[in-house]
């Protein structure tokens, strides 16, 4: 009777297992960082998207105000007009005028911030995607100007809504209804020299007094968006500089 003997698989060293363990371990962290590397790759990427983005709605917000700040002056040079012929001791030479500039300073400007960008980084979390942290110290200044400007333009505009209330008692409404022009809703100047309702002089006094209150509304609102187009032109600079952009 034949009698086989049994193969034995010969016993693995120790240092095999842990070569196979490093090369186990070599072969997860290597696929872990290739997957962090494309993630970084990817939120840089989207890092820059934003921020090109964010370069180009400020820089439609610096010709934004310069129209802007430019349209107040011209109000601002009315207002000035305007409370000089009040005051005037020959007020009633002026009708014309007083009807035209009555009823301007009523009007104002409200300009629209560009402000998609920032806000849809606000409000899908990414804002963390701006990993330099001057620009993001920069932007978030930038933008939290924007309280007080708001706050500025609600004054004014209570401040236009009182005017109203007293112009109603000075100027004839049929006039004043009648210097609209149907075509693009601006203002004409009426022909000839229309009377007011009324010369009492401390009616015409107090409705120059609410003039000149108006009148320091729009100076602040001028002044603070000429502060927001330089914070803007500057943070563009900055930006352009930090991430290469052309």
């Amino acid at each position: 009777m034949e009698v086989h003997a049994h193969s034995h698989t010969a016993r693995k060293k120790w240092t095999h297992y842990i070569w196979e363990f490093l090369m186990l371990f070599l072969a997860v962290f290597c696929g872990f960082m290739a997957e962090n590397i494309r993630e970084h790759k990817i939120e840089k990427e989207r890092e820059k998207k934003f921020i090109r983005n964010l370069a180009e709605d400020l820089t439609q917000d610096t010709i934004s105000f310069t129209q802007s700040v430019k349209n107040f002056s011209l109000l601002v040079e009315k207002d000035d007009s305007l409370i000089q012929l009040l005051n005037s001791p020959d007020v009633k030479n002026y009708g014309s005028s007083l009807y035209y500039m009555g009823r301007l300073t009523s009007r104002s400007y409200s300009m629209a911030i560009h402000d998609a960008t920032i806000q849809q980084l606000k409000n899908s979390g990414g804002f963390r995607l701006i990993q330099n942290d001057e620009v993001a110290k920069k932007i978030m200044e930038y933008y939290n100007r924007l309280v007080f400007i708001n706050y500025l333009q609600q004054v004014e505009l209570l401040e236009s809504e009182d005017y109203r209330k007293m112009a109603i008692d000075v100027f004839h409404p049929v006039i004043f209804n009648s210097l609209i022009s149907p075509d693009d809703n601006s203002i004409l100047r009426p022909s000839g020299n229309p009377a007011l309702l009324t010369y009492d002089v401390q009616a015409l006094r107090r409705l120059s007094g609410m003039v000149g209150y108006h009148k320091s509304s729009k100076l602040a609102i001028s002044t603070s968006q000429s502060d927001m187009k330089k914070a803007a032109t500057q943070l563009i600079a900055l930006i352009q500089k930090e991430y290469y952009l052309k």
